[in-house]
């Protein structure tokens, strides 16, 4: 019988998502190549199954079909799941490994076969292109195929092959020489029309090739527009099988529009050369990587090339220039304090006045306006080998200069905006007076772990484990980063007494800068330096007994050239996305593609993850919007700073009295100091108070302001303020460059609020409340029980807890209702899976991919609301909340409860404030009971600590972690509670 077979779906050659030399017989390629690539979009649906929790089903999900196109047709086929043969309206997939259905499908003869040693035969390559990969890697094999997959999945062996996820779904196999290849080869074998071929799979996983956006805005942006995204709602969404059995038609428009990945690559590629040819840099142009951060360092590099007057071929040459200032290159340093400067810092992030739970004055959320990119285009970008001041590691008598000798030193060589310093209290030393401006740091064990593997560039890799925790300390500093906006804060603002403490208790652990008596100021000038360079690298070791040294003296070549990132790149991004309208349906893609383009420069320069990073920009970029904020934070005497913004009542800002003077050790909890004769409280730019009035603006209710007898409309008295908080901050803060730097924006005004820890909060508008914002929360209700007896009962399936619980901060602080037991539902991703894979999911049907659930409780009590004097004193309470959390499923709230069983919450944050500020070690000290062992008799469960348990053993059960039977034991176990922030 004869077959038509479709060899269009091969190719002999590819550069990464680009195909040449379609093959015309697997015979006549074979004579060519040892490796043939079959590239295909793949895409499945499938559904969430219902479930009893309290007679959990251990079936998680079900897979309906798998779509499947190869990429030069334009459009796919779809194929039903084994998991819904029963109802089947297209034909059963039925291979281990399902995309060699779509082989047959074209006509060819294929026998898939499992082995157990690695093969020598010619290889064929699937490429597999989806968006979010994750949610199809284990539905489109299964059996023993599916087992293979996970194999790689949970592998610890890098040569063995390994798929990971990061932002993007990856494969990678480290080969000899340390060579990372994007594929992993599996223990299969093709016999496709009479050859056998070993298989390998490689993944494009497009969902971070714009950043965080959704497969349609994707796809819009790059122009591939989709017919039928919009098909289904939301809640149909919920019930695809339901979409399948009775609306086929509109099921199969829908399912086959997730298959144009490759087209959108390929458009963005070509989207991209626009902008290569707008920066005149399309001799230079390099394909867009699968993720933005990748693709813009590439452009970066370019305009470097460019600037240096090198063609591509000096690739390697500008990528050496910028090595010194990387991540990468300070990580070398395993040995001394140098590899600190791997790590670039985040913003600010702190609860300004911890005692307050709500405010109903007149509120502005205020911004820094284009923080991070105004900060970019005001920043040079150096090219050389910077100087270095680093100590051995692990030794204890390393004599670190304090920042006095320091700047005594080398003051008149660090260049503002290019130089930086760690440094640190002495061990035994808490510092006299206050200060809140210092972001302290707590490395992890192992420095060096900081990951900067740049395939691993989206790995979640801000966690505690691999780059330490930062937290701000007011009696202690470690490895705080300092540069020229530290010494302007230094100069300006602190008392003398204050500024002696600190010049001469600060110590230099490690210091990078590019020393001003090297600068080159043209690039030939640049270019001789290093070729003249004669210095040698001389070690001597001098020996007598009881005093031997060693001494070491590095000539490295420091000469370097800077030039500025607005002239450089920053600039000519925002002329050439001023041509294209945000309003024209046509032209918007463009302007957002570079507006995406100009926001991901930042991201790339403090970035551990490109080889154009540089700590030393990064570090100054973020340190000097973190001043800003400090700023913003005490003149304005705002709540919560939360990176480059805060929100404060334009009518009780921070002035200086007549003939006085804003000092940091007055401004440090300046909300216990309200009666102080250095400042006063008033209205922003007003001697009195600003009114303000609501007014219909369409559908939504505005406020407006009234400034001196005049009514502004919404967007008037936005920009009013936007003008007062820079001549009010100048004001009272002269003699400080960084606020003449930034403009401030406000996003709206409001007439009350509510906040918690360091980043939650919720505004009112009158009565209209808008949406909050409370990390580890979405804005998705959840299903919500309690246990009225032996058995979970449903209480809501829209249960929002941070809403709840933020709308009581605001109407009644006193009496803040407790929260219910809720689950939590997430996409179980492959690095969770892999990491607890033997306690969690070994003997759970669950897979990467699917939607999995916890059983939560939202915590009240948050000690990141407070500020602590040390990290002994934090690592104390922390400790001691842990305990009170594990044995009773709450910690300090169980000792300010009402009579009615409500929280008083405001009186609980006005406590622990109290203590934590007096230097209490931990809050059962204050209790008479610990004095006599009696605390645990004052200890109390949350009403909800039964109901969680018992949810917590049922999702257990549902995950084949427990048994029925052992439920007792679960009642010993640590708890899920969420902090919020």
């Amino acid at each position: 019988m004869f077959y038509y077979k479709n060899y269009n779906m091969f190719y002999c050659k590819a550069d990464t998502y680009q195909y040449s030399q379609p093959i015309d017989s697997i015979s006549e390629s074979l004579l060519k190549t040892s490796r043939i690539y079959c590239p295909l979009d793949i895409d499945t649906e499938f559904t969430h199954l219902p479930y009893d929790l309290n007679r959990p089903t251990k079936e998680v999900s079900k897979t309906i079909t798998v779509q499947i196109k190869d990429i030069a047709s334009s459009e796919g086929k779809i194929y039903t799941h084994p998991d819904c043969a029963d109802i089947a309206k297209h034909p059963v997939a039925s291979y281990g490994f399902m995309t060699i259905d779509h082989l047959v499908a074209a006509g060819h003869r294929c026998v898939l076969t499992r082995v157990n040693q690695p093969t020598m035969l010619p290889v064929i390559q699937f490429d597999l292109y989806g968006f979010f990969l994750t949610a199809e890697l284990y539905r489109i094999v299964q059996g023993a195929y599916r087992d293979d997959i996970d194999e790689l999945v949970r592998s610890k062996n890098p040569k063995l092959g390994q798929i990971q996820m990061g932002r993007r779904l990856i494969a990678s196999t480290l080969f000899t020489g340390n060579k990372r290849e994007p594929w992993v080869y599996l223990p299969w074998v093709l016999e496709i029309d009479g050859h056998k071929l070993q298989v390998a799979l490689s993944f494009y996983d497009t969902c971070a090739v714009h950043g965080a956006v959704n497969y349609a805005t994707f796809c819009a942006n790059c122009g591939v527009k989709l017919k039928y995204k919009d098909t289904f709602t939301a809640e149909e969404k919920k019930v695809m099988i339901k979409m399948y059995l009775e609306y086929l038609k509109r099921y199969g428009d829908y399912s086959l529009g997730d298959l144009y990945n490759h087209d959108a690559l390929i458009e963005n590629m070509e989207k991209f050369r626009i902008i290569y040819r707008s920066l005149n840099i399309e001799n230079y142009f390099e394909l867009p990587r699968l993720t933005i951060g990748a693709t813009v360092a590439r452009i970066v590099r370019s305009k470097l090339l460019q600037f240096l007057g090198f063609d591509a071929k000096g690739k390697n040459q500008v990528i050496e220039f910028c090595r010194y200032g990387t991540a990468e290159h300070f990580k070398e340093y395993k040995r001394t304090t140098a590899v600190y400067n791997a790590k670039v810092d985040g913003g600010r992030c702190r609860n300004n006045r911890p005692n307050v739970a709500r405010s109903k004055q007149l509120i502005a959320d205020a911004d820094i306006a284009g923080c991070y990119g105004n900060g970019l285009r005001n920043q040079e970008y150096p090219l050389g080998r910077p100087i270095t001041v680093d100590y051995p590691l692990r030794s204890n008598i390393n004599e670190y200069l304090t920042l006095r000798q320091f700047l005594k030193k080398y003051r008149k060589e660090l260049v503002p905006g290019l130089w930086q310093a760690r440094v640190s209290t002495p061990d035994d030393y808490l510092l006299k007076y206050s200060q809140d401006f210092l972001v302290s740091w707590h490395p992890p064990k192992n420095p060096a772990n900081i990951p900067t593997d740049s395939e691993l560039e989206n790995t979640d890799w801000f966690t505690e484990d691999n780059i330490g925790t930062t937290k701000i300390y007011s009696k202690q500093v470690n490895l705080a980063i300092i540069q020229a906006d530290f010494l302007d804060w230094l100069d300006n603002t602190c008392t003398a007494r204050q500024r002696k403490e600190l010049l001469d208790k600060l110590h230099i652990v490690t210091a990078v800068f590019y020393p001003k008596s090297e600068r080159c100021t043209t690039i030939p000038e640049f270019l001789k330096a290093l070729r003249k360079h004669k210095g040698k690298n001389i070690t001597e070791a001098k020996i007598k007994r009881g005093q031997s040294k060693v001494i070491k003296i590095e000539q490295e070549c420091h000469a370097w050239i800077s030039v500025n990132m607005g002239d450089l790149l920053v600039n000519q991004l925002l002329a050439a996305r001023s041509k294209y309208s945000k309003k024209d349906p046509e032209q918007k893609p463009m302007n957002d593609l570079y507006k995406l383009c100009i926001n991901t420069i930042y991201g790339d320069m403090v970035s551990p993850f490109f080889d154009i990073g540089n700590v030393v920009v990064g570090n100054n970029i973020t340190a000097r919007a973190r001043a800003m904020a400090w700023y913003m934070e005490k003149g304005l005497n705002g709540f919560q700073t939360i990176t480059d913004g805060c929100a404060f009542e334009v009518n009780r800002v921070i002035s200086a009295k007549k003939d006085r003077e804003l000092r940091s050790e007055v401004l440090f909890e300046i909300y216990n100091k309200e009666d102080s004769s250095s400042f006063r409280i008033n209205p922003l730019g007003n001697e009195q108070e600003i009114k303000h009035y609501l007014y219909r603006d369409g559908e939504s209710e505005k406020i407006g302001l009234i400034i001196d007898g005049d009514k502004l409309d919404n967007q008037q008295s936005l920009t009013w303020l936007g003008t007062q908080i820079t001549i009010h901050l100048q004001k009272e803060f002269p003699n400080i460059p960084v606020i003449d730097k930034f403009q401030f924006e406000i996003k709206d005004i409001y007439t009350s609020a509510s906040f918690h820890g360091t980043a939650n909060y919720k505004f009112w508008i009158g009565e209209r409340d808008i949406k909050g914002k409370m990390r580890s929360y979405k804005k998705i209700g959840y299903d919500a029980y309690h246990l009225p007896g032996d058995d979970l009962q449903l209480l809501t399936s829209n249960y929002t807890p941070s809403e709840e619980f933020l709308r009581d901060l605001r109407n009644k602080p006193e009496k803040v209702e407790r929260c219910k037991t809720y689950l939590f539902y997430k996409i179980l991703k492959p690095g969770e899976y892999k990491k607890n894979y033997e306690t969690s999911w070994k003997n759970s049907e669950a897979f990467p991919g699917c939607t999995v659930e916890s059983a939560r409780l939202l915590r009240e009590c948050s000690l990141t609301q407070f500020t602590f004097q040390s990290k002994k004193q934090f690592d104390s309470w922390e400790r001691e909340q842990k305990h009170l959390r594990d044995r009773t499923g709450q910690s300090y709230e169980s000792w300010f409860i009402n009579d009615s069983g409500t929280l008083d919450f405001q009186e609980m944050i006005e406590k622990l404030d109290e203590m934590i500020r007096r230097g209490d070690m931990k809050y059962g000290s204050s209790r008479e009971a610990s004095k006599h062992r009696h605390l645990t008799r004052e200890y109390g469960e949350h009403p909800e600590y039964k109901c969680l348990l018992k949810a917590k053993h049922q999702l257990d059960i549902r995950y084949g972690r427990a048994q029925m039977e052992d439920i007792q034991d679960t009642a010993e176990a640590p708890i899920e509670v969420v902090r919020g922030d």
